[in-house]
Formats: C-alpha cells, sequence, structure tokens
C-alpha cells in the first residue's frame, strides 16, 4: 500500500525540477501507477504523466480539454477502466483548475483523495501564473465549449446546446492591442457570445443575430475603437475554424495606409486580392485618371477627398457608417461627396463605377506601400 508521507517527499523533490507540474506528474505515475494530469480553469492541459498517452484521449492529443471529453475530465466520472479523483485548486480568489488523477483500485479512494489535496496545496503558485496571464474569466465549461468551437472539435455541440440559433459574427483580437485587462465591454455590445483565451489573442463568437444585429455590433466596435479583425455573418457552427483561420491570417497583416481599427472580413479580402493583381495591372500601364485628379486636388487645397471616397466605399457607400469611421459630421461627409463628385465626374453611387474606383484605389494604396518598403 502506498504512503502519503512518501508522496510528500516525492512532490517536494518534484518541485525542485523543471518543468515542475511534468515532473510531479511523471514521480507520483512512478510510485503510484496512477496517472495525474494538470487541468488549468480555461481546459487547457499544463502537464501530464507520459502514461495518459497509451490511452488515445483526444484531449492529451490537442493538450486541452474538448467538449466530448468534458466529462471524463471535469465530472466524477468514474468507468469501467479506471477510478477518478478531481481536486480543485483554487487560488487568487478563484478557482484555477484541477489536479486530474487516474487509478486502477477502487479500495485506495481514499489515498487518492488526500494525494490530490495534497498535490493542489502544492501546485497552488504555479497555477497562479497561469491565472495573472489571463484576462477573461468565464466558466471552464463556457471555456472549453469555445475552444472546441474555434479548434474544429465542435460534434455534439449544436444537439446539445440548445441557444445556437440565427448568425454568427466572429472576433479576433491581439492582446498587445488590448487597452483594458477587463474586458466586460463585451457585454455591452452583445449579450449572447462565447470566449476562447489563448496566449497572445483572445477570439469571440456573438451569436443568434440578425441582420439588424450585426450592423449593431459592427457600429458599437467602431465607436469602441476597439483593435479587432472581425468576419462577416456565417450561419453553421461548422464554419467558425475555417473563420477562425482567415482571422488569424488577417491579424498578421499590418495593413495599408489608414487602415481601419476594425478590420472587416469583406475589406481585407478586397485588399488581398488587389496585393496579387496589382503587378498585372502595372505591367498592363492600367490606371485610373479620375483618381490621379483627385489626388492632384488633395495635394493643391490640402483636402482628403481621395481618402474620403475610400473609406465611403469600403463601407458601401453608407454615409452614416463612412461618417463614423472619418470620425467628422454627417453633413461634413455629404459636403465632401459633392466635391468628390464634381471633381472626378463620376456616379459613386453607381455599382459598377464604386467597384472600379475602389479597385484601383486599393491597387494604388498597395502599390504606394511597396514603394516606401523598397526605399
Amino acid at each position: 500500500m502506498y504512503e502519503i508521507e512518501v508522496c510528500y517527499k516525492i512532490i517536494f523533490e518534484a518541485m525542485l525540477e523543471k518543468p515542475v507540474l511534468k515532473s510531479i506528474a511523471e514521480k507520483i505515475n512512478e510510485y503510484t501507477g496512477a496517472k495525474v494530469i494538470f487541468v488549468s480553469g480555461t481546459g487547457k492541459i499544463l502537464a501530464y504523466s507520459h502514461t495518459c498517452e497509451q490511452d488515445g484521449s483526444e484531449s492529451i492529443r490537442w493538450k486541452h480539454v474538448t467538449f466530448s471529453d468534458y466529462k471524463k475530465f471535469c465530472q466524477e466520472a468514474d468507468t469501467k477502466e479506471h477510478q477518478l479523483v478531481l481536486q480543485p485548486v483554487e487560488t487568487m480568489g478563484r478557482l484555477a483548475g484541477y489536479v486530474v488523477i487516474l487509478y486502477s483500485e477502487e479500495e485506495s479512494r481514499r489515498f487518492f483523495e488526500e494525494l490530490g489535496s495534497v498535490i493542489g496545496q502544492a501546485v497552488r503558485h504555479q497555477f497562479e501564473d497561469v491565472v495573472k496571464e489571463t484576462m477573461v474569466l468565464q466558466p471552464m465549461r463556457e471555456a472549453i465549449l469555445a475552444w472546441s468551437l474555434f479548434h474544429g472539435k465542435a460534434d455534439g455541440i449544436q444537439q446539445t446546446e440548445k441557444i445556437w440559433t440565427g448568425q454568427c459574427i466572429e472576433v479576433l483580437m491581439l492582446k498587445k492591442d488590448i487597452q483594458e485587462k477587463n474586458v466586460l465591454w463585451i457585454k455591452e455590445i452583445w449579450d449572447r457570445y462565447c470566449i476562447c483565451e489563448e496566449t497572445d489573442r483572445i477570439q469571440i463568437l456573438f451569436y443568434g443575430l440578425r441582420a439588424k444585429n450585426t450592423e449593431e455590433i459592427y457600429q458599437k466596435i467602431m465607436e469602441k475603437k476597439i483593435g479587432c479583425s472581425i468576419s462577416e455573418p456565417f450561419g453553421k457552427l461548422d464554419r467558425c475554424v475555417t473563420k477562425y483561420e482567415l482571422l488569424k491570417r488577417m491579424s498578421m497583416v499590418n495593413g495599408l495606409e489608414n487602415d481601419p481599427v476594425m478590420k472587416r472580413e469583406k475589406e481585407w479580402s478586397v485588399q488581398g486580392l488587389y496585393t496579387y493583381t496589382t503587378p498585372l495591372f502595372k505591367e498592363a500601364g492600367l490606371s485610373d485618371y479620375r483618381l490621379l485628379r483627385l489626388l492632384q486636388e488633395d495635394r493643391e487645397n490640402n483636402t482628403q477627398l481621395y481618402y474620403t471616397l475610400k473609406v465611403y466605399l469600403l463601407n458601401e457607400n453608407n454615409v452614416t457608417m463612412a461618417a463614423d469611421s472619418l470620425h467628422i459630421h454627417r453633413n461634413t461627409l455629404v459636403y465632401r461627396l459633392k466635391q468628390i463628385r464634381e471633381c472626378i465626374e463620376a456616379d459613386i453611387n453607381d455599382n459598377e463605377t464604386a467597384r472600379e474606383l475602389l479597385a484601383f484605389m486599393m491597387m494604388y494604396d498597395i502599390s504606394r506601400q511597396d514603394e516606401k518598403r523598397q526605399k
């Protein structure tokens, strides 16, 4: 039979080694044969004994508790294969995670419950470091659900979670761009959401949306000047992972001159398209003389007509949204648009004309960025 005093000695010795959690899990496994797993409050698997890999667990493979494995890891769910002890670890006044012990001898439960308590007390400092890096406080189940959606492990979620109706919008924010550690302002934007937090970024899924709600979310994010990459609305949960990968690529692009704080998927796609087609346009010697006249007007009279037109077209010719993006009064924008129409002698509200103008504006901006980088 195992002795708890021996475990004290094992844990103390393991804490002098690096990495601490991994060392404890391996040494306890060697002595008792039990498998030890450390899980953070967001569902991330921090460390485990190597024998856990023999079970072929999806969560061990992903180094994160998946939604389908949630009951196995985070509830007292004993099975024929093993018995389970789940020891909460509390630090800084909140639940920081769990010590999970999987063992085989049913008669040894009392010992492993005591062992779980001893380990939980010993590793509080290591879990405290994890808590300090966390910006979003939320129940573990919600965090695991969100992680599963964003990483393609959403099997069964739509069937078990009856809340998934309407359209969704996905948002990605880099932590370095977030001004406040407390991100409770998310609730002010829309009350139906789930959050997945990772080392350097935060992903949010707003769900249960209608067309009007979608525009309201875009508007509120612009008003709050929240730096983010944001998707267009979509209806199927299995598209979450595709949108996530797209937003990651968008967030890595520094953007063009005067790039908006909120990068919309549609706008970024236009920029990406013309990044590839610019050499072809330049080789063919194509240009738009209407825009050249606009640029000349800006140089000679110190106006901002070119940038005003670009923002107006990116906002789909919506005067209210464009004025908000430019931080000017609606009437000021209306006056500028009148000047632009007179200068380029074109109907900027005609769909075909608007697409042509925006295409050449993107081409011009990207070529100008290339020239600056070469210098």
